[in-house]
């Protein structure tokens, strides 16, 4: 929605706000509309439509109301309507043209050859969308790992956080809002940090972060990555368009990642084959036969879990086809994957492949 359309639109919000409040004889706020107005608009109009149905609905069983108040009402009922549409029409605008910077600021990722080199390049992608600070980290045997980040005009503030959360990586559980992220993946905003008991303390100190937002990376419903993004040199706090946008950024990410993850699985099993089949045909015999490689053992459960794991099942689908929690089933992700020493679901696919577990 253009300029001249949005300034209409909030101008027509806020002088049926007022209405409402006088045909109603109600206290009804009177929106500012220098901020981020149509984030708050949608519940309001929820509020005035309840308000004056109920009138509504009151003044249909009294006798004594005139025709014209009923009349009012009713105008008033579709003016509240005809607001939330136009408010819909523009929120999907604004997502339309969230989707277009997006796909534009994220051109430059997805040429990566490796997953390291993924994850590299999305910070600076970040940035061009209007965050300040963007940071992207990596998410395995629950510990947040912080792998790379941008501060615009600051790359050596980007270095020292980056090298404090690597000093001491924090463990994602207790009430820490990024464990809430992982668990519920889904993206969530966080204000007053400064004073919140749900961040790590250590970062929040060399940040200097008032507020900021999380989303997920995901590969095969599995959150392996954070992202992270704030205002802070614009100085004011995320707002309901900063978590779309950190939104819509991890959906595309996560399906990049996903395939590149895939295809290093893939490479390893590939070279892990060709080596086999470059070993010359012959070999002197060994003068006592080699001990045989350690066989990890997996329980029977975890072994139908690999085998759904090995499937490319998520942990929603082994929790639905082992007829167990999906909580139960991302433990025993997570044990199977310290039982063989690996850091992602596609090594210990390949390592499943091998042959090497029992």
């Amino acid at each position: 929605m253009d300029v001249e359309n949005t300034v209409s639109g909030a101008a027509r919000y806020r002088d049926l706000c007022v209405e409402v409040g006088d045909a109603l004889g109600l206290d009804v706020p009177v929106p500012r509309l220098d901020g981020p107005w149509a984030d708050e608009a949608a519940s309001v109009l929820g509020r005035l439509w309840n308000a004056v149905l109920a009138e509504t609905l009151l003044a249909a069983d009294e006798a004594g109301v005139s025709g014209a108040r009923r009349r009012e009402l009713a105008e008033l009922l579709g003016r509240i309507r005809a607001v939330e549409a136009e408010l819909a029409e523009a929120r999907l605008a604004d997502r339309q043209v969230l989707l277009r910077q997006v796909a534009a600021s994220l051109a430059s990722v997805r040429d990566a050859k490796s997953v390291d080199e993924f994850l590299g390049r999305i910070p600076e992608a970040g940035c061009r969308l209007g965050f300040d600070r963007v940071l992207v980290s990596r998410v395995a045997d629950s510990v947040w790992r912080l792998h790379t980040m941008c501060v615009v005009h600051e790359p050596r503030w980007a270095d020292e956080i980056v090298a404090v959360g690597k000093a001491s990586p924090p463990a994602l559980r207790g009430g820490l809002i990024e464990a809430d992220v992982v668990d519920r993946a889904e993206t969530r905003l966080i204000f007053d940090t400064q004073h919140s008991a749900r961040v790590d303390r250590d970062l929040i100190r060399v940040t200097k972060s008032t507020s900021y937002g999380i989303a997920p990376l995901t590969v095969q419903g599995q959150v392996v990555g954070l992202l992270h993004g704030d205002r802070y040199h614009q100085g004011r706090d995320v707002d309901e368009t900063d978590r779309a946008l950190l939104t819509l950024m991890a959906e595309a990410l996560s399906h990049s990642l996903g395939r590149l993850t895939m295809l290093e699985g893939l490479a390893f099993l590939r070279d892990t084959a060709d080596g086999l089949m470059t070993r010359p045909a012959a070999l002197p015999a060994p003068v006592a036969p080699p001990a045989p490689s350690p066989r990890i053992p997996l329980t029977a459960r975890e072994n139908e879990v690999m085998e759904l794991l090995a499937a490319g099942r998520s942990n929603r689908h082994i929790a639905r086809e082992l007829a167990i929690t999906e909580r139960t089933a991302k433990s025993h992700v997570t044990q199977i994957l310290r039982k063989l020493g690996v850091a992602s679901r596609t090594e210990a696919i390949a390592r499943w492949l091998r042959g090497g577990l029992s």
